[in-house]
């Protein structure tokens, strides 16, 4: 072979390298980036030591509030309290609301549910004064809030009623002292014709007492005790 032909094939030789290395780099990073991604598509999953995949972390679930429990007062318990407040039918009005507390610790079973000085709230239904001539004061009242534990409960209980005493005893016996007097009247002017006109004066003046004087008044003072029946039961929480 002549000098030439080698010079011909050594400059071959060296186009063929110089092309080799314009085709590697034209590849980018980013293409090579992914090139070992997808020849490694579980290299992201942890492993454990003896290669085997490790489970994802277990969520506890929160437990659940515990739930109320309630104890039910039946229908018909009896409940003493004492009032907070003093009541009079010549003061207080129908619709008034008084206070009052449980007298005693009430139970159920062997459990106190309603603790003794637990507040009740009571309600006048009808309140009537005593008149001047005829009706005696009258005084209904019904108990309608418990509070527990500071949680009211509404009370459907039965309706007390009161009346005050007559007064026709007293009333007579004005009557006869302002007769008494006008007999004495009677008597000054001479008896006779004077009596008669002083009879009838004591008997007006009597009159006149007994329709400017009220009856007597229905009262009640704090502290004074009453018993009051449930129509319906109550549920009390205890928990």
């Amino acid at each position: 072979m002549s000098r030439i032909h080698y010079l011909i094939f050594g400059l071959v030789l060296l186009m063929t390298v110089a092309c080799g290395d314009m085709e590697k780099s034209d590849v980018t990073p980013d293409e090579t980036e992914a090139a070992v991604e997808t020849a490694s598509p579980h290299q992201e999953k942890p492993t454990t030591a003896t290669g085997t995949t490790k489970p994802a972390p277990r969520r506890e679930t929160p437990p659940a509030p515990p739930q109320p429990r309630y104890v039910t007062i039946s229908t018909g318990t009896v409940i003493p309290v004492r009032l907070q407040d003093s009541l009079d039918s010549a003061v207080n009005q129908s619709g008034d609301v008084f206070r009052a507390v449980v007298d005693e610790d009430l139970l159920v079973g062997n459990s106190v549910v309603v603790p003794r000085g637990s507040p009740v709230e009571g309600k006048l239904t009808y309140v009537e004064r005593s008149g001047r001539v005829k009706g005696r004061a009258t005084m209904s009242m019904q108990f309608v809030s418990l509070t527990v534990g500071g949680n009211a409960y509404p009370l459907q209980t039965e309706i007390l009623s009161f009346e005050a005493e007559g007064t026709k005893k007293k009333d007579a016996t004005k009557v006869g002292v302002a007769s008494g007097i006008g007999a004495a009247i009677g008597a000054i002017a001479g008896g006779g014709k004077g009596a008669a006109i002083g009879a009838a004066v004591g008997a007006g003046a009597g009159g006149a007492t007994v329709m400017a004087t009220r009856g007597e008044e229905l009262q009640f003072n704090a502290e004074h005790p009453f018993e009051f029946t449930l129509n319906e039961e109550v549920p009390i929480r205890i928990r």
